[in-house]
């Protein structure tokens, strides 16, 4: 049963990409309706599982959420868009003058920034590393980054065995200046800061009741801004 199901999955993913190879490297923005070439000149998006994948590729969900984008210093509003968090790529779905729905992947060269069901994220290149998408918070010159990432295994259920994505996982970091710092915990968090610095954050910690494992975000960002008025190391 295992070897079957590995064996379908292989043939349809090779399948799927043997599709994408056929397909055009861009779309063809058409000037009659008024598309434009920044927006929507993108690869087609044909990551495509088959039905029987449990979860999802997606940040939010498998539904188009309402967003932004910024492709070279140009912001788009009002567009419907989803996160591949599995592939690290922003996908747009954009209606054509025939009436047909276009899935597109964003140009990782192009993009900037997106702003996603009320999340930000950046597409940034930090130390000479390659660029990464990020969910940015809080405001120069410290700020908290998250790198999401998502993970497919087999679901070893009784008498039948699916593959599935995880839930979104993450790792988090502070970026202090140009430099970015790995933390995990609440101790390591401190561990970024000296001695007389880390008094007064465990204070603050105390009276918020902060757990940055377990932390909102908008908790993380005026932890954050709290943060730009000490001095790190």
């Amino acid at each position: 049963m295992k070897t079957l199901f590995r064996l379908s999955l292989v043939i349809f993913l090779l399948v799927t990409s043997a599709g994408v190879c056929a397909q055009p490297s861009t779309t063809a923005p058409d000037k009659a309706y008024g598309l434009d070439p920044l927006l929507h000149n993108g690869k087609f998006y044909t990551y495509f599982l088959p039905p029987w994948t449990g979860g999802t590729q997606f940040f939010n969900g498998p539904g188009f959420v309402k967003g932004s984008v910024t492709l070279r210093g140009v912001t788009y509003d009002n567009l419907r868009l989803k996160y591949d968090v599995f592939n690290q790529q922003l996908v747009l779905q954009y209606e054509t003058s025939s009436g047909s729905d276009n899935l597109i992947v964003l140009s990782d060269a192009w993009l900037e920034t997106f702003n996603l069901g009320g999340v930000h994220f950046e597409i940034l290149a930090i130390q000479d590393s390659l660029k990464r998408i990020y969910q940015v918070m809080g405001t120069a010159p410290n700020r908290l980054l998250y790198y999401w990432y998502k993970e497919l295994a087999i679901d070893g259920g009784i008498g039948i065995e699916n593959y599935v994505f995880s839930a979104p996982k993450r790792e988090s970091y502070m970026l202090i200046g140009t430099k970015l710092f790995k933390y995990k915990n609440n101790k390591s968090f401190l561990a970024l800061f000296d001695t007389e610095k880390q008094a007064a954050l465990k204070k603050y910690f105390r009276q918020q009741h902060i757990n940055v494992k377990k932390a909102s975000d908008q908790v993380i960002t005026e932890l954050v801004n709290y943060c730009n008025t000490l001095s790190t190391k």
